[in-house]
């Protein structure tokens, strides 16, 4: 995009009150969720994190590098 100004995009969740996007943990999930059916895997990556710490380290980790990624990569080839 040389010489293109890039365009702002605002983008949020609809399954959790808040609209929050990123990493999550189960209660953090819990106190936004809307709806009577709680999925507790965090709604970025799929996993579950129990603490603020393992959410921050998921944050850190690159998407690309992911088993997840990698799974829809393998099967998007085939």
């Amino acid at each position: 995009m040389s010489g293109e100004a890039r365009k702002k995009v605002h983008a949020e969740r609809v399954d959790t009150a808040c609209g929050a996007m990123g990493h999550m943990t189960v209660d953090e999930i819990r106190e936004r969720i809307i709806g009577p059916h709680v999925n507790v895997t965090c709604p970025e990556c799929g996993a579950i994190h129990l603490t603020r710490e393992d959410a921050e380290a998921a944050g850190l980790r690159k998407i690309s590098s992911s088993a997840r990624y990698l799974r829809i990569m393998a099967e998007a080839l085939e």
